[in-house]
Protein backbone atom coordinates (compact mmCIF):
# COMPACT_ATOMS: atom_id res chain seq x y z
CA UNK A 1 0.00 0.00 0.00
CA UNK A 2 1.30 3.87 -1.28
CA UNK A 3 0.05 6.94 0.14
CA UNK A 4 1.43 10.60 1.33
CA UNK A 5 2.91 11.10 4.95
CA UNK A 6 -0.55 12.30 6.22
CA UNK A 7 -0.41 11.62 9.99
CA UNK A 8 -4.23 10.31 9.65
CA UNK A 9 -2.37 7.65 7.29
CA UNK A 10 0.59 6.98 9.70
CA UNK A 11 -2.15 6.50 12.67
CA UNK A 12 -3.94 4.50 10.52
CA UNK A 13 -0.87 1.96 10.06
CA UNK A 14 -0.07 1.47 13.39
CA UNK A 15 -3.92 0.84 14.33
CA UNK A 16 -4.00 -1.84 11.23
CA UNK A 17 -0.71 -3.58 12.84
CA UNK A 18 -1.88 -3.52 16.03
CA UNK A 19 -5.40 -4.88 15.01
CA UNK A 20 -4.12 -7.43 12.52
CA UNK A 21 -1.50 -9.19 15.02
CA UNK A 22 -4.53 -9.44 17.98
CA UNK A 23 -6.67 -10.89 14.63
CA UNK A 24 -3.35 -13.24 13.95
CA UNK A 25 -3.18 -14.44 17.73
CA UNK A 26 -6.81 -15.13 18.69
CA UNK A 27 -9.49 -15.46 16.27
CA UNK A 28 -7.51 -16.53 12.50
CA UNK A 29 -7.73 -20.10 11.79
CA UNK A 30 -4.31 -22.22 10.00
CA UNK A 31 -5.83 -21.81 7.10
CA UNK A 32 -7.30 -18.18 6.93
CA UNK A 33 -3.67 -16.77 8.17
CA UNK A 34 -3.74 -13.20 8.19
CA UNK A 35 -0.96 -11.76 5.91
CA UNK A 36 0.79 -8.71 7.17
CA UNK A 37 0.20 -5.33 5.15
CA UNK A 38 3.16 -3.08 4.57
CA UNK A 39 2.75 0.48 4.25
CA UNK A 40 5.01 2.49 2.27
CA UNK A 41 5.19 6.43 2.74
CA UNK A 42 6.11 8.92 0.40
CA UNK A 43 9.34 11.19 1.16
CA UNK A 44 7.93 14.33 3.80
CA UNK A 45 6.77 17.13 1.31
CA UNK A 46 6.92 14.35 -1.66
CA UNK A 47 3.96 14.22 -3.02
CA UNK A 48 5.01 13.89 -6.37
CA UNK A 49 5.90 10.90 -5.96
CA UNK A 50 2.68 9.70 -5.55
CA UNK A 51 1.55 11.71 -8.61
CA UNK A 52 -0.16 8.64 -10.51
CA UNK A 53 -3.16 8.46 -7.91
CA UNK A 54 -2.51 12.53 -6.61
CA UNK A 55 -3.63 13.68 -9.88
CA UNK A 56 -7.09 11.53 -9.91
CA UNK A 57 -7.71 12.23 -6.29
CA UNK A 58 -7.43 16.20 -7.58
CA UNK A 59 -9.48 15.75 -10.09
CA UNK A 60 -12.65 14.15 -8.68
CA UNK A 61 -12.13 16.51 -5.66
CA UNK A 62 -12.78 19.00 -8.00
CA UNK A 63 -15.77 17.81 -9.60
CA UNK A 64 -17.13 16.43 -6.32
CA UNK A 65 -16.97 19.85 -4.90
CA UNK A 66 -18.70 21.81 -7.75
CA UNK A 67 -21.11 18.90 -7.98
CA UNK A 68 -22.65 18.68 -4.37
CA UNK A 69 -21.75 22.02 -3.58
CA UNK A 70 -25.32 23.60 -3.98
CA UNK A 71 -26.82 19.99 -3.38
CA UNK A 72 -26.90 18.92 0.35
CA UNK A 73 -26.54 14.77 0.94
CA UNK A 74 -26.80 12.77 3.94
CA UNK A 75 -24.50 10.74 4.86
CA UNK A 76 -25.95 7.55 2.62
CA UNK A 77 -26.57 9.55 -0.06
CA UNK A 78 -22.83 11.08 -0.35
CA UNK A 79 -21.48 7.51 0.45
CA UNK A 80 -23.68 6.12 -2.46
CA UNK A 81 -22.35 8.91 -4.50
CA UNK A 82 -18.42 8.51 -3.70
CA UNK A 83 -19.42 4.79 -4.87
CA UNK A 84 -20.73 5.81 -7.50
CA UNK A 85 -17.57 8.33 -8.29
CA UNK A 86 -15.30 5.52 -7.65
CA UNK A 87 -17.23 3.19 -10.59
CA UNK A 88 -16.61 5.51 -13.00
CA UNK A 89 -12.78 6.34 -12.62
CA UNK A 90 -12.46 2.50 -12.42
CA UNK A 91 -14.08 1.99 -15.39
CA UNK A 92 -11.57 3.65 -17.74
CA UNK A 93 -9.84 1.88 -20.04
CA UNK A 94 -6.21 1.30 -20.34
CA UNK A 95 -4.60 -0.93 -22.31
CA UNK A 96 -6.69 -3.91 -25.14
CA UNK A 97 -7.70 -7.16 -23.20
CA UNK A 98 -6.64 -9.23 -25.47
CA UNK A 99 -4.01 -9.47 -28.83
CA UNK A 100 -7.45 -10.75 -30.90
CA UNK A 101 -8.12 -7.73 -33.74
CA UNK A 102 -11.52 -8.77 -33.73
CA UNK A 103 -11.51 -8.05 -30.13
CA UNK A 104 -12.06 -4.59 -28.52
CA UNK A 105 -12.61 -5.31 -25.13
CA UNK A 106 -10.65 -2.82 -22.93
CA UNK A 107 -8.85 -3.35 -19.77
CA UNK A 108 -10.15 -1.72 -16.88
CA UNK A 109 -9.09 -1.25 -13.28
CA UNK A 110 -12.87 -2.48 -12.09
CA UNK A 111 -11.53 -5.72 -13.95
CA UNK A 112 -8.43 -6.00 -11.67
CA UNK A 113 -10.38 -4.81 -8.30
CA UNK A 114 -13.96 -6.75 -8.89
CA UNK A 115 -12.67 -9.26 -11.70
CA UNK A 116 -16.29 -7.82 -13.66
CA UNK A 117 -16.01 -7.82 -17.36
CA UNK A 118 -19.50 -6.11 -18.27
CA UNK A 119 -19.41 -2.01 -16.83
CA UNK A 120 -22.50 -1.30 -14.39
CA UNK A 121 -25.01 1.00 -16.41
CA UNK A 122 -27.17 3.52 -14.79
CA UNK A 123 -30.52 1.85 -13.62
CA UNK A 124 -32.80 4.49 -15.63
CA UNK A 125 -32.61 7.61 -17.02
CA UNK A 126 -32.40 10.87 -15.09
CA UNK A 127 -32.37 14.72 -15.95
CA UNK A 128 -31.88 17.79 -14.22
CA UNK A 129 -34.91 17.43 -12.45
CA UNK A 130 -34.50 14.85 -9.92
CA UNK A 131 -31.85 17.35 -8.32
CA UNK A 132 -34.64 18.44 -6.46
CA UNK A 133 -36.69 15.20 -5.80
CA UNK A 134 -38.16 13.93 -3.17
CA UNK A 135 -36.39 10.43 -3.63
CA UNK A 136 -33.01 10.88 -2.60
CA UNK A 137 -31.79 7.77 -4.98
CA UNK A 138 -32.78 9.74 -7.73
CA UNK A 139 -30.83 12.92 -7.10
CA UNK A 140 -27.60 10.66 -6.12
CA UNK A 141 -27.88 8.43 -9.54
CA UNK A 142 -28.71 12.31 -10.95
CA UNK A 143 -25.22 13.77 -9.78
CA UNK A 144 -23.57 10.15 -10.31
CA UNK A 145 -24.11 10.92 -13.88
CA UNK A 146 -23.57 14.94 -13.82
CA UNK A 147 -19.82 14.02 -12.37
CA UNK A 148 -19.92 11.43 -15.01
CA UNK A 149 -19.94 13.82 -17.62
CA UNK A 150 -17.57 16.37 -16.18
CA UNK A 151 -14.83 14.24 -15.62
CA UNK A 152 -14.97 12.41 -19.01
CA UNK A 153 -14.56 15.69 -19.75
CA UNK A 154 -11.78 16.36 -17.71
CA UNK A 155 -9.94 13.11 -18.25
CA UNK A 156 -10.65 13.25 -22.22
CA UNK A 157 -8.75 16.69 -22.41
CA UNK A 158 -5.92 15.05 -20.64
CA UNK A 159 -5.66 12.13 -23.26
CA UNK A 160 -5.86 14.58 -26.35
CA UNK A 161 -3.59 17.53 -24.51
CA UNK A 162 -1.32 18.00 -27.66
CA UNK A 163 2.13 20.59 -26.93
CA UNK A 164 2.73 23.32 -29.57
CA UNK A 165 4.59 21.38 -32.73
CA UNK A 166 8.34 22.11 -33.14
CA UNK A 167 8.35 18.83 -34.82
CA UNK A 168 5.63 16.68 -36.62
CA UNK A 169 4.00 14.38 -34.54
CA UNK A 170 2.67 11.09 -35.05
CA UNK A 171 -0.05 10.38 -37.35
CA UNK A 172 -2.98 7.52 -36.33
CA UNK A 173 -2.42 4.30 -38.12
CA UNK A 174 -4.36 1.80 -39.08
CA UNK A 175 -4.62 -0.94 -36.69
CA UNK A 176 -4.59 1.71 -33.88
CA UNK A 177 -7.06 1.31 -31.12
CA UNK A 178 -8.58 4.20 -30.16
CA UNK A 179 -10.92 6.10 -27.69
CA UNK A 180 -14.19 7.53 -29.32
CA UNK A 181 -15.37 10.79 -27.42
CA UNK A 182 -19.01 10.57 -27.57
CA UNK A 183 -20.76 13.31 -25.45
CA UNK A 184 -23.93 10.82 -25.06
CA UNK A 185 -22.73 7.36 -23.96
CA UNK A 186 -24.22 6.41 -20.85
CA UNK A 187 -22.48 6.24 -17.53
CA UNK A 188 -19.32 3.71 -17.78
CA UNK A 189 -19.67 3.33 -21.06
CA UNK A 190 -16.84 3.75 -22.88
CA UNK A 191 -16.68 3.95 -27.33
CA UNK A 192 -13.27 1.78 -28.43
CA UNK A 193 -12.50 1.03 -32.03
CA UNK A 194 -9.79 0.00 -34.44
CA UNK A 195 -8.94 2.38 -37.03
CA UNK A 196 -9.31 0.63 -40.77
CA UNK A 197 -8.48 3.61 -42.87
CA UNK A 198 -6.93 6.92 -42.75
CA UNK A 199 -7.68 10.17 -44.79
CA UNK A 200 -4.17 12.32 -45.00
CA UNK A 201 -4.51 15.72 -46.27
CA UNK A 202 -2.09 17.82 -48.67
CA UNK A 203 1.08 17.74 -46.06
CA UNK A 204 0.42 14.31 -45.13
CA UNK A 205 -1.76 14.60 -41.90
CA UNK A 206 -4.13 12.77 -41.13
CA UNK A 207 -7.29 14.79 -39.99
CA UNK A 208 -10.30 12.16 -40.07
CA UNK A 209 -10.37 8.18 -40.06
CA UNK A 210 -12.34 4.96 -40.52
CA UNK A 211 -12.83 3.45 -37.45
CA UNK A 212 -14.20 0.11 -36.94
CA UNK A 213 -16.33 -0.36 -33.36
CA UNK A 214 -18.11 -3.28 -32.24
CA UNK A 215 -21.66 -2.59 -33.72
CA UNK A 216 -20.58 -0.48 -36.95
CA UNK A 217 -17.90 1.68 -39.16
CA UNK A 218 -17.36 5.30 -38.35
CA UNK A 219 -15.80 8.37 -39.63
CA UNK A 220 -14.43 10.35 -36.87
CA UNK A 221 -12.25 13.53 -37.14
CA UNK A 222 -8.50 12.82 -35.26
CA UNK A 223 -9.73 15.29 -33.01
CA UNK A 224 -12.86 13.55 -31.60
CA UNK A 225 -10.24 10.02 -30.86
CA UNK A 226 -7.84 9.22 -28.23
CA UNK A 227 -5.29 7.12 -28.91
CA UNK A 228 -5.43 3.86 -26.44
CA UNK A 229 -2.80 1.65 -27.94
CA UNK A 230 -0.89 2.14 -30.94
CA UNK A 231 -0.53 -0.83 -33.96
CA UNK A 232 1.61 -3.30 -33.64
CA UNK A 233 2.68 -2.84 -37.27
CA UNK A 234 3.70 0.58 -36.73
Amino acid sequence: MHSDNGTNFRSADSELKKSIKEWNTSKITKNLQQKGVQWHFNPPAGSHHGGSWERLIRSVRKILNTTVKEQPLDEEGLHTLLCEAEAIINSRPITKASSDLNDLEALTPNHLVLLKVKPELPPGVFNKDDQYANRRWRQVQYLADVFWKRWCKEYLLQLQERQRWSTPGRNFCVGDVVLIVDDTSPRNSWSLGRIVETFPDKKGFVRQVKVKTKTSELCRPVTKLCLLQESEDY
